[in-house]
């Protein structure tokens, strides 16, 4: 019954959202811009980003391809803020949502290749307090690749919290019991995949830094990459701030939406109780969640991610060895059942598709229909990133 009536209040609530959006959301007179450069034999490509972003189907978005640590596009158009009509720049900066999960398991396999942490290796061992009975078997990789079955917390708190009470937060992801037998199925840990890792990051680093510190010193700063999890309040000012869907576009997936009602996967929604507006606020953003907080301009994202399409290392600088890229590339998944819809095979921290070419490719989406990925057959990094948070993730 209670499943039911929340169903009737989400329904409701949508139906007086879109009265709103309607009648009174945000409108400007302004036209969008679209500026930056692509390669000549990529005209095609730009030419689809720029008509996505005049016709205003994006609100504002950035879109980028490297190759060999040289760009073959880079591009971005749009609103940063459309209720100021600040446009899109050159310098913006975007939130990433889950495109950050790639990023963490890229300090996962930095930890791995320093000879730190091993994938294969139970994580009771660097962190005994997680070694409850019924976690006793779940390896590094079990975490990395959403077999865990701790997608969801029994005890809540805030992201605040996070920030300011880690013991705690330690403690109750050290307790908690999986959702089904460790190793037996796969679904997506949207939140708790970056607490785990943050949780490990400080148990094996040298000198306990979290996983936003220890990215940023030992990946971000060395490789010149400007990309942080967790905004400095210095950045704000360059934030395309987040605006989300109309219910007109949001009603089209109102039972897609409704079908996670009853589901474990909705255990994940428990934990924060956040709202897309939240992540507006520059004190919740400047929180270095590894799941969902990575910030910077989207060419950035790329750049990482060209590295990896090149076996780990352009020119003399490397991210990771041709080993550890090799691991990232390797499905962990295939034959278990999905618990929540994950179409994709999850290697160590990224997932695994093919694209329309044939081939391989790693990488992680985000809210909205952000992603990135890299192509290892034709050695490129590319991302695309936008603040406008549309259900259908297209």
């Amino acid at each position: 019954m209670s499943t039911v009536r929340n169903i009737v209040v989400l329904i409701i609530a949508l139906v007086a959202w879109q009265y709103y959006v309607h009648n009174y959301g945000v409108k400007t007179k302004k036209k969008p811009q679209v500026a930056g450069y692509f390669h000549p034999g990529f005209r095609k490509v730009a030419d689809v980003f720029k008509h996505s972003v005049e016709s205003e189907f994006e609100r504002g978005a950035a879109f980028a391809v490297y190759h060999n640590g040289k760009p073959l596009v880079d591009m971005w158009g749009g609103w940063a803020d459309i209720g100021t009509e600040r446009h899109w720049q050159e310098n913006t900066i975007s939130l990433t949502f889950s495109m950050v999960k790639g990023v963490t398991a890229i300090v996962m396999a930095r930890l791995v290749d320093m000879g730190l942490l091993n994938y294969t290796k139970e994580v009771y061992h660097y962190w005994p307090e997680f070694g409850t009975e019924d976690k006793k078997n779940i390896t590094v990789e079990m975490i990395l690749s959403h077999q865990a079955g701790l997608l969801g917390l029994d005890a809540k708190f805030s992201i605040i919290d996070y920030r300011d009470k880690w013991d705690m937060v330690e403690n109750l992801l050290a307790k908690q019991s999986p959702k089904w037998p460790p190793g037996t199925a796969y679904g997506y840990h949207v939140y708790t995949y970056g607490m785990y890792a943050d949780a490990l990051v400080r148990k094996v680093d040298p000198q306990h830094r979290n996983l936003s510190q220890f990215f940023q010193e030992e990946i971000a700063l060395p490789l010149d990459i400007e990309l942080y999890i967790g905004l400095p309040e210095e950045k704000y000012h360059r934030f395309a701030r987040c605006q989300s869907a109309s219910l007109w576009e949001f009603r089209f997936n109102l039972f897609d939406f409704i079908a996670l009602f009853g589901s474990p996967y909705f255990d994940f929604m428990n934990i924060f109780n956040l709202e897309n507006h939240d992540f507006n606020n520059p004190e919740i953003l400047s929180i270095g969640h590894p799941a969902v907080m990575g910030v910077g301009p989207a060419r950035n994202i790329a750049i990482l991610f060209d590295y990896l399409a090149n076996n780990g290392s352009i020119k003399a600088k490397r991210l990771l060895s041709p080993a550890l890229v090799k691991a990232l590339q390797e499905p962990l998944t295939t034959n278990l059942p999905n618990v929540y819809l994950l179409s994709n095979q999850a290697s160590r921290g990224l997932f695994l598709q093919k694209n329309k070419q044939g081939h391989s490719i790693i990488g992680h989406s985000g809210n909205g229909g952000s992603i990135v990925y890299a192509d290892v057959t034709v050695g490129v990094g590319i991302v695309y990133s936008t603040n406008y948070l549309s259900v259908s993730d297209q």
